[in-house]
Order: structure tokens, then sequence, then C-alpha cells
């Protein structure tokens, strides 16, 4: 996931800047968010992966199921993404912009990962909690799915990680056995 995140960093900078300049963060943040639902998708990432599939291949399937949200200089973006087989790193991508918009804005991005969907009452209750934390700073709250973690959540912002979930208890319980 770091490393993810490392790679993902400098594109999300290059992007942010332009985007800023043209003043098109939010068809910017359209555009990767759609690209990186397409690309996190399981059958999508099976295919990313082959090395059998050529890169402009990967990059015209990308560009094609995107079209309703290109933005100028998108395609340039997929055509670098594809060149260097980094298209996996576009929710990291996604990730790192918001970040750079909300740090523009002076908002904290916070990106709530839950097992399984949350419910309104629920996501009211925890954002009131992060209100609570972060006051007098403006928070932007994200969610996300992902059934790995098995039961809980995660929160995360820029320089905080809160894990509540089931996988992550299970992994320090193992650490502790196996130490």
């Amino acid at each position: 996931m770091s490393e993810l995140t490392t790679i993902a960093r400098p594109y999300a900078k290059a992007v942010f800047a332009y985007a800023a300049k043209a003043k098109t963060e939010t068809q910017w943040r359209e555009f990767l968010h759609k690209a990186a639902t397409i690309a996190s998708d399981a059958a999508m990432v099976e295919v990313l992966k082959n090395p059998a599939v050529l890169a402009e291949t990967k990059c015209a399937m990308l560009a094609d199921l995107t079209t309703d949200v290109d933005i100028d200089g998108s395609l340039s973006l997929l055509e670098a993404l594809s060149h260097y087989g980094r298209f996996l790193a576009l929710p990291s991508i996604l990730s790192e912009f918001d970040a750079l918009v909300a740090q523009g804005e002076r908002a904290l991005a916070i990106i709530i990962t839950s097992a399984f969907r949350l419910e309104e009452d629920e996501l009211q209750l925890l954002e009131s909690k992060l209100k609570k934390k972060y006051k007098g700073k403006t928070i932007r709250i994200q969610t996300a799915v992902d059934q790995s973690l098995i039961g809980g959540f995660e929160i995360r912002s820029s320089d905080t990680v809160i894990d509540a979930t089931v996988r992550g208890r299970l992994f320090k319980i193992a650490e502790s056995l196996s130490a």
C-alpha cells in the first residue's frame, strides 16, 4: 500500500498543478474517480497485470471506458501510466489528489474504509466524532468498502490511521503470538 502511495504522489502532484492552473479540479476528480474505480475492478486488475496485454491496449481500454468524464490532459496521464505500467496506482493517485485539493482548500481529507457499506446514521456518528477531534478544521469525508477488512472500519487522514478492523486486530494477535 505504501509503495503505491509513493508511486502515486508525483502523478497526483502533477495532475493537481495542471488542474489548479486550469481551475478544473472538480473535472479531474471525476475523471480520476472513474479511472480508479475501473482500475480497481477485479476483472480489470487481471487484465492490467497481464503482461501479454500490450500497454497501448490497456491505455486504449481505460481511455474508452472514461470517455464520459474525459478532460484535457487525461489521455496524457493514461499514456504515462501505461508506459510505466502503473495503472494499479490510480486509486492511490485519486487519494493523493484529493488530499492536495483538500490541502488547497484548508480542509482535511478523511477516508473511512469499512468492510461493508456504512449506514447513514453510522456515518453521521463517525463524522460528528471526527469534527470534535479536528475542531476548527473543515473535514471532507470519503467512504470506501474493502471486504478484506472482515469487519469494523479504518479511518485515514494525512498523518493519522485509526485501525478498528477485525483484520487489524487479528494481525496484532498473530504478531504477538509469533514474538
